[in-house]
């Protein structure tokens, strides 16, 4: 029963192993954002005029041409610098990333990514030397790697994409879309303000009182800063005209402050079991863009 435990144990492992999970996330960017400029085997475009605007789109050229610029620039730019937030590979894949979410989302949904990149990033470094010397302290000095870029913002790509492949949809997806990015951040200020701040940390699965940084414990200060930070993030959100209505600002708030508390749930009882933080990570965006698209439907 050991042996097959510990062979199911390695095959999980190995099947959420976050180096794989870059090249299918990076196959599938780049396979949306290029699919509507090549021809399906069997088709006869000029019969079918919906199936032709389906596969070739020119409305998708201007923000793609736009990503690339912006994007390559960017690249450059920070490759060329002294940043502390990106690892070489990591400015890469961010790179790929801000190409596709521009492509479908336009600026607007860029700059938000770009926001919560930021604000992630500084709220990450706050009394940095202090977690260090606790143990506690983000990995490789803060810098986000492949693996943190995809886990934090996969769902929010697929979401993008689905604004464009379900365009009946977009305004749902578009909600999806914050409310995943909402969650990560709401994610990342309480755990970062919780772990310099926090006074009373207590797991959410017993409500044992725990070290700080523990996986899975919250705490109020923490809490406090998730909420500010989600909120922060929606408002700009719904001033940048991704999404429209209080409604909307409320449905992405429930569900990024939902979310957040399952991925403590998932942290406390799963996390360096079974699952990486990077995985958590995608499963509580996940959670939360699913949350936000089934409180769209039902209001």
């Amino acid at each position: 029963m050991v042996l097959v435990n510990t062979i199911i144990r390695n095959w999980v492992h190995n099947i959420i192993n976050m180096r794989i999970l870059n090249y299918i996330f990076i196959l599938l960017n780049s396979i949306h954002c290029f699919s509507f400029v090549i021809p399906k085997k069997g088709v006869n475009l000029k019969q079918n005029t919906h199936i032709q605007k389906s596969i070739i789109d020119p409305t998708l050229i201007p923000d793609l041409t736009k990503g690339v610029v912006v994007n390559g620039f960017g690249y450059y730019s920070l490759n060329k610098s002294n940043q502390t937030s990106l690892t070489r590979e990591g400015l890469v894949h961010s790179t790929c990333l801000g190409i596709g979410l521009m492509t479908f989302l336009g600026i607007s949904g860029y700059t938000l990514c770009v926001s919560y990149f930021i604000l992630g990033s500084l709220v990450t470094k706050i009394k940095f030397d202090q977690k260090k010397k606790e143990g506690i302290a983000e990995g490789n000095n803060g810098m986000r790697g492949p693996a943190n870029v995809w886990g934090s913002a996969a769902v929010a790509m697929i979401c993008a994409i689905c604004t464009y492949v379900f365009s009946d949809y977009s305004d749902m997806f578009k909600i999806a879309y914050v409310s995943s990015i909402s969650t990560k951040l709401t994610d990342t200020f309480q755990s970062e303000i919780g772990k310099a701040y926090g006074n009373t940390t207590f797991l959410i699965t017993n409500f044992e009182r725990v070290p700080r940084g523990t996986e899975g414990a919250i705490s109020l200060e923490g809490t406090l800063a998730g909420f500010l930070g989600g909120f922060l993030i929606i408002i700009e959100a719904y001033k940048l005209g991704i999404i429209h209505g209080y409604d909307s600002i409320l449905i992405c708030l429930l569900s990024s402050q939902i979310a957040t508390f399952f991925e403590s749930y998932i942290g406390a009882t799963y996390q360096d079991k079974f699952l990486n933080n990077e995985m958590v990570n995608f499963i509580n965006t996940f959670i939360g863009a699913f949350i936000s698209i089934i409180l769209r439907i039902a209001l």
